[in-house]
């Protein structure tokens, strides 16, 4: 099965894409997010044997998809 979440937002820079699984990684003020959100995603889907994928341009959105088997 296969979830797409997408949007046509701000979207965010390579940097930002590169570090988005990083434990603690965050782009929030100190303080402000504990930068675990997308790194328990992927531990999830990953457990589940599934594949989560992000790609994003800034000024044009992003696009989350997640795959996981059916069985």
């Amino acid at each position: 099965a296969m979830l797409i979440v997408e949007d046509e937002g701000i979207g965010m820079s390579k940097e930002t894409l590169d570090g988005i699984f990083t434990p603690f990684f965050t782009t929030k003020p100190p303080g402000e997010g504990t930068g675990l959100g997308m790194s328990i995603s992927m531990t999830i889907v990953e457990e589940h044997n599934g594949k989560i994928n992000i790609t994003s341009e800034e000024g044009k959105g992003m696009r989350v998809a997640i795959l996981l088997p059916l069985a």
